[in-house]
């Protein structure tokens, strides 16, 4: 993988009735940015590879530049405001979000 390629990660549970109905939708988007590496995550599954992380609530969006995590927080399961998020950050213009410890998402994908 390319040191800038960007990845975009869904941090979910198996358990989580929101993940399962929004999983379509993001493999939906996932095929929409075709330079774009996409990976869904399972919390639970890997709990000893994420380390401390605990988020409040689901869907979690990360974004990753590189070795940059750029964004980590919980957004709405809405189609729009992913993809706008996601065109955001591949053209620079991304809105700052206070990003979460995470390990390097490029060992998910």
């Amino acid at each position: 993988m390319d040191d800038d390629t960007m990845v975009v990660a869904c941090l979910c549970a198996a358990w989580c009735d929101i993940c399962t109905a929004w999983r379509p939708e993001f493999d939906a988007l996932a095929r929409r940015f075709p330079g774009v590496r996409f990976t869904w995550i399972d919390i639970e599954d890997e709990a000893d590879a994420l380390d401390d992380f605990e988020p409040e609530n689901f869907p979690v969006l990360a974004v990753q530049r590189g070795a940059a995590l750029l964004y980590c927080a919980t957004v709405p399961q809405h189609v729009g405001t992913w993809e706008r998020l996601i065109e955001a950050h591949l053209s620079g213009q991304a809105p700052s979000c206070p990003a979460q410890a995470l390990p390097d998402l490029r060992g998910f994908v």
